[in-house]
């Protein structure tokens, strides 16, 4: 053989082999590692997830009055408030678990709301919840 795989055998050939052959090896397999992980990159995380537009829609007649429409404003307002109590209640719940004094928590938070002007609107007159 001749040239340049001529030379590397000649050159395995010297001495020990065992001290050529180690290094030879894991440099083949460190650049096979490489090669196989340029491989296989475009293949990994190539799905882009593409959430689906929601679209609400309720209807309503043209002839509704301001009664009808406050009405169910102050509906929704109610489904609001009682999932806000619900999540109230739990992070109190979590707060008696980590021993805290939640109902003196609370209490400085009104009265910082107070101080701050903030007032409960009245619900209408005949709204239930």
């Amino acid at each position: 053989m001749t040239g340049g795989f001529g030379d590397l055998i000649a050159f395995v050939r010297q001495n020990e082999p065992g001290e050529r052959l180690l290094p030879a090896l894991m440099a083949i397999a460190c650049t096979t590692f490489i090669l196989f992980l340029f491989w296989l990159d475009p293949k990994v995380n190539t799905y882009t997830y593409i959430p689906q537009e929601v679209i609400y829609v309720e209807n309503w007649t043209t002839d509704r009055t301001d009664e009808e429409i406050l009405q169910d404003r102050w509906q929704v307002q109610c489904l609001k408030d009682k999932l806000e109590e619900k999540r109230r209640e739990a992070v109190k719940s979590l707060g008696r678990m980590s021993g805290m004094d939640v109902d003196e928590i609370e209490r400085e938070a009104v009265a910082e709301r107070r101080a701050r002007g903030e007032v409960e609107v009245e619900r209408p007159a005949g709204l239930e919840c």
